[in-house]
């Protein structure tokens, strides 16, 4: 798959329709929750009524080659993405995000499906970045070590630990504060020659 540019009109909506789901899940009040929700239409709106003239201050810039552009971990057009904007840091790969309310489990603290979300997403671009040959998710083992918050900034690193033949053995973490909330190792596993 190439990359492909995603329309700002696509990105902007996605955006604003992410910002709808937090108002969802953090605004008690009624009258408050009107005024966000009517906010977003007004934007919606104008938007809707010149579609290419919409411009976007900061464009979501992770290469959708790998995953396609309609992943829910990071794509910039699909509203239930944070989304993740993963970078190459050494032998690492990188991604500094705040997930908001509407990622939560318990009380204060990501939901599990979610943190295992972000570091399959992140161990699949590592093992695939430059790969001749994909590779996919065999086995993934995660250690909650601490409650991982929302609403704090997160860095989720991923990388290939070692490979042996069509086997890459990847470990990732995900730290706030500077502290480890996730560990991780997989294995991923280049389909055998037809």
């Amino acid at each position: 798959m190439t990359p492909s540019p995603i329309a700002p009109f696509t990105e902007l909506t996605a955006r604003l329709s992410r910002e709808l789901m937090t108002a969802l899940v953090t605004e008690d009040d009624t009258d408050a929750l009107a005024r966000q929700v009517a906010g977003i239409a007004e934007q919606l709106t104008r938007a809707a009524a010149a579609p290419h003239a919409v411009t976007v201050e900061d464009p979501h810039t992770t290469p959708n080659h790998i995953t396609g552009d309609i992943t829910p971990a990071s794509s910039a057009r699909n509203p239930i993405a944070p989304p993740m904007s993963i970078v190459p840091d050494g032998d690492d790969y990188r991604c500094d995000l705040i997930l908001p309310l509407q990622y939560q489990g318990p009380p204060g603290r990501v939901h599990g499906g979610i943190v295992a979300l972000l570091i399959d997403h992140i161990l699949g671009h590592a093992a695939n970045w430059n790969a001749e040959k994909r590779s996919f998710t065999r086995s993934l083992t995660l250690n909650y070590d601490a409650g991982t918050p929302v609403g704090e900034p997160l860095t989720v690193r991923g990388r290939i630990a070692r490979v042996e033949g069509r086997k890459k053995f990847m470990e990732a973490e995900i730290l706030c504060d500077d502290v480890v909330r996730v560990r991780a190792e997989g294995l991923w596993i280049s389909p055998r020659e037809t």
